[in-house]
């Protein structure tokens, strides 16, 4: 394999790297090897260039450490690559490994972020594996001035999405800055100056874009199989594994908010993690108890995977409106609707002619519902007896889960409903 390019000076990254942080030195070297693969069967056209990065990031910023740039040809997958760069003063850093392949000036495949941890002999870090690019997957949220806009970099390549508009930009030289234009249309151009951006589609400007923080405040991560616990608090993240005996805390260095996956980066002079935490519904691996979050955890020790958030926060901030119950549609008027107020620890709603309001208690394993109380009105029959089945399967709810199409599932030993967010809620 003849590299068309493999660099150990610094480039600086998107997003406003600082240099002073990234800093080489000839007397440490990284290694890093591996191959590229992908699953389906098919061949790539000769004119598609494979590109691999090595990324440092710290405290200060982050850059390229090695990147390495090789056109198919006549190659064959899996395509081995050889990094070699020298290490970086500004501990504590993360080292991390993204792949891609680029056709006609596009990202078409790309590998998720893979934390890589260099030492003092050579690291294979294995396959690398590309998957269909989707600039959603790992890339940048910005807001411009109410609309969103997401984009992602491989190399000097961008793919950026606006609305339902996707375009492939080029970096181009800029006086500060990073500048992005697409080759056909210089008037569509991203350019970024840090923690703002400039955007402009077929020379119309966006308003001035902000770069979407990674959220504030207290994260928790748990895992099983082996068990691990990985909070974060401000800027420190603790790590308990080995069945509580070993406690670790180190500094997160980036934190990285995308559309689908915020990114944590942490370290310490002795140890460095990432932990990624993306916006989709996690069942606990032992007790199925449903989360908002995955979680995935790298570390020298190998990748776990667990759930993050509380489950407490699927359930509130909805209206809940029944479309089964024990698999019946139920009355189209009077409706039954379930809300979780988790500041006075109860769940209240229609239950079809009266109002009601029931304690619950959520622990880690089910929910549980207390006996319902509510106003005494009369109704016909027929809502009347919808009602009593209603509060019935209420009074034996043991769990719930959220299904792919985002409906509420209670269910227990008096039988079951199904909810949806209410149609009205904006």
């Amino acid at each position: 394999m003849k590299p068309i390019l493999l660099t150990t000076a610094m480039s600086l990254a998107l997003l406003g790297c600082a240099t002073e942080s990234v800093r080489n030195t000839e007397d440490n070297p990284i290694s890093v090897s591996g191959s590229l693969m992908y699953l389906e069967r098919i061949a790539m056209p000769q004119e598609t260039r494979a590109i691999v990065e090595l990324q440092a990031f710290t405290p200060d910023g982050f850059g390229v450490i090695a990147s390495m740039e090789e056109t198919f040809d006549s190659q064959q997958i899996p395509i081995p690559f050889d990094l070699e760069a020298t290490s970086f003063i500004g501990s504590p850093a993360v080292s991390e490994l993204r792949a891609g392949l680029v056709l006609d000036g596009r990202i078409i495949r790309a590998s998720e972020p893979v934390t890589a941890f260099p030492s003092t002999a050579p690291v294979d870090v294995g396959e690398l594996l590309l998957r269909s690019f989707d600039v959603r997957d790992y890339g940048t949220a910005m807001d411009c001035g109410g609309t969103e806009v997401v984009f992602d970099t491989i190399g000097e390549h961008l793919v950026m999405q606006v609305g339902a508009e996707t375009f492939a930009l080029l970096q181009v030289p800029a006086a500060s800055g990073v500048r992005y234009e697409s080759p056909g249309d210089p008037n569509t151009a991203l350019f970024n100056k840090g923690a703002q951006a400039e955007v402009v589609v077929r020379g119309e400007p966006l308003p001035e874009c902000t770069i979407d923080t990674a959220p504030t405040g207290s994260i928790r991560a748990t895992g099983n199989e082996p068990p691990w616990i990985a909070t974060i608090e401000g800027d420190q993240l603790t790590l308990i594994t080995e069945y509580g005996e070993s406690t670790q805390t180190v500094q997160v260095v980036n934190a990285h908010r995308g559309a689908s996956v915020t990114r944590y980066r942490a370290a310490s002079d002795e140890l460095a993690v990432s932990l990624n935490i993306r916006s989709e519904v996690c069942n606990d691996s032992m007790t199925g108890m449903p989360h908002p979050y995955s979680a995935v955890l790298a570390s020298p020790q190998g990748v776990l995977h667990g759930c993050a958030g509380q489950p407490i926060d699927l359930l509130a901030g909805h209206t809940w409106e029944v479309t089964l119950l024990d698999g019946e549609a139920p009355l189209s008027e009077p409706s039954m609707t379930l809300q979780f107020l988790p500041e006075d620890g109860i769940v209240a709603g229609a239950s079809s002619c009266n109002r009601f309001n029931a304690p619950y208690t959520l622990t880690g394993e089910r929910l549980e519902l207390s006996h319902a109380v509510g106003t005494m009105m009369l109704c016909r029959e027929e809502v009347m007896a919808q009602e009593q089945a209603f509060k019935r399967v209420l009074s034996g709810i043991e769990g719930f889960a959220i299904n792919a199409d985002g409906m509420l599932e209670l269910r227990g030993s008096e039988g079951q409903l199904l909810a949806r967010p209410s149609t009205t809620e904006k």
